[in-house]
C-alpha cells in the first residue's frame, strides 16, 4: 500500500504552462517499506479524487507511473515544439 506523504505546488512561478495545460502538483508517496516515489499530477485530478496527505494512493503504482511518464513526455514534446516555433 502506498500512502501520500506530501502534496506541494509543482509550478514554480517562473515556468509558464502551455495553453490548456492543467496546474500540476508534486506528489510524494511512500510504502510500508519506506520506499518513496515523487511525481507530478494534475491538481484537479487530486481534488476530484478527494485525496490529501495521509490518504492511501488509489492507483496501482506500476500502471500509474508508466501512464504519467507518457503524459509528461507528451507535454515535454509539445513544449519543445513551441520553443522551436518561437
Amino acid at each position: 500500500m502506498w500512502t501520500i506523504a506530501s502534496i506541494s505546488e509543482a509550478d514554480f512561478g517562473c515556468e509558464e504552462r502551455m495553453p490548456g495545460e492543467p496546474l500540476l502538483v508534486l506528489v510524494e508517496i511512500e510504502d510500508e517499506d519506506g520506499r518513496s516515489l515523487e511525481f507530478e499530477v494534475a491538481e484537479n485530478w487530486i481534488v476530484a479524487q478527494g485525496l490529501d496527505e495521509g490518504d492511501e494512493w488509489p492507483e496501482e503504482i506500476e500502471d500509474f507511473g508508466f501512464e504519467m511518464a507518457d503524459v509528461q513526455t507528451q507535454w515535454m514534446d509539445k513544449y519543445y515544439q513551441a520553443l522551436e516555433e518561437l
